[in-house]
């Protein structure tokens, strides 16, 4: 079961965990957000809020979560965070005022990213050994892969005519909102089942340290840390705006609600396709010299939506620039953790390493839901979507710069 120095099969469980443990936090919102807005009469700001609450609880826990996950088994901690998860999904069910999803949103923060996040990058990383690369690039592809595959069946679940005609007496499932919500649930839950039985952790955190030692060694790399930890904030910031694709295609280029949910299913094939070729590359000529040519290609896409869209408007190249930016994102995130080999960060630092480049690069998890529902909110929805790219175009110089520094940086160091 070993491909190179791969393990297959524990990469196996590593992927259905990294991305179950996200589905019912984001695929609910980025597939289906027309229904979550109509059926739970949301607005998108009130969604932007509840993100943010996901963000906050999130950023106070991916410092202790990489501590967490440099001394603690990694299959009770991914088991634990998965069940704990889908639980949130079933409450949901009885539960879906705003201040309630607030509060979920704020539990799901602490279940994915305290017991789950490090303990599943540095479980990646160990088993990729050598190939880094190859390891992450799978693991996103993986993700991708799993991500689509789920969204499919959750749209066949909501188009579905037995769903539709559901009466209100069906226990909670009497909307297809609902069954989507039920259906990522009990998958969740059943993910953490499986990994308590069968991913087998060998590692016993040995050569794990005390936090003031890893402070210590941490110093040594700050510099390189902190242009990794931009460069996720940017990638992640672009990840982020893929969640809006659904709503710009129902309400700018007027598709229904289902074809929207559709489509964005469709093109999340992408995701698998570009997170596994960007991690071969990487592999032959290093994941910062490939992170330039994606952050020029994220440019240049949002720089036809936010501005040149308003000149040339035409359907074609709106989608090809979607899916240009699509593929660059989902290329980011295959290789944005294999910065960690290049910079010869040490392994018993990595669950810690992992917690401070999480701290600055998932901090949109705290801003882009308010500020792009406020934009959806008050302005235009044309004014509002070019706003929003205005703003990841900004993000994606700043992660430009980011990937040319800490490539020299690394020429210069090694």
């Amino acid at each position: 079961m070993i491909v190179g120095n791969i393990n297959k099969l524990k990469l196996f469980y590593l992927i259905f965990t990294g991305e179950l443990i996200f589905a019912l936090p984001f695929h609910v919102n980025r597939f289906f957000r027309p229904s979550l807005l109509e059926e739970f009469q949301y607005t998108n700001y009130m969604i932007g809020i509840a993100f943010t609450t996901y963000g906050i609880t999130a950023l106070i826990c991916y410092f202790p979560g990489g501590y967490i996950a440099d001394k603690f088994n990694a299959r009770k901690l991914l088991s634990l965070s998965l069940i704990l998860t889908s639980i949130g999904g079933i409450l949901l069910l009885f539960y879906n005022n705003f201040y309630f999803l607030c509060f979920i949103y704020g539990y799901w923060g602490i279940s994915s990213i305290l017991f789950c996040w490090s303990a599943l990058i540095k479980a990646t990383k160990i088993v990729g050994e050598n190939r880094q690369g190859l390891s992450f690039g799978i693991l996103e592809a993986g993700r991708g892969l799993v991500a689509a595959t789920l969204s499919s069946i959750a749209v066949i679940i909501f188009t579905s005519t037995f769903i539709k005609n559901i009466n209100d007496n069906f226990f909670l499932v009497d909307s297809p909102l609902k069954a989507v919500i039920t259906f990522y649930s009990i998958t969740t839950f059943i993910a953490g089942i499986l990994i308590w039985f069968y991913f087998k952790d060998e590692s016993n955190n040995k050569s794990s340290i005390e936090l003031s030692v890893a402070f210590k060694k941490i110093k040594k790399f700050y510099k390189l840390i902190f242009f990794q930890s931009l460069i996720v904030l940017s990638a992640y910031s672009a990840y982020k705006g893929i969640d809006y694709y659904s709503q710009f295609f129902y309400e700018i280029m007027n598709y229904s609600k289902e074809k929207a949910a559709s489509t964005m299913s469709n093109l999340s094939y992408l995701r698998p396709l570009c997170a596994l070729f960007a991690g071969l590359i990487a592999d032959k000529i290093s994941a910062t010299k490939l992170s330039i040519y994606l952050f020029i290609s994220l440019i240049m896409a949002f720089l036809y939506l936010g501005f040149i869209s308003t000149i040339f408007n035409l359907e074609i190249l709106i989608m090809i620039n979607i899916m240009i930016s699509m593929a660059a994102v989902f290329a980011l995130r295959g290789i944005y953790f294999c910065y960690l080999q290049e910079t010869k960060i040490p392994t018993n630092i990595i669950g810690f390493s992992v917690g401070i480049i999480s701290l600055i690069g998932f901090f949109p998890d705290v801003y882009i839901g308010p500020l792009f529902g406020y934009f959806l909110d008050a302005y235009s929805k044309v004014e509002a979507f070019n706003l929003c790219y205005l703003f990841l175009l900004i993000l994606s110089l700043i992660g430009l710069y980011s990937a040319l520094k800490l490539h020299n940086s690394v020429k210069k160091c090694y």
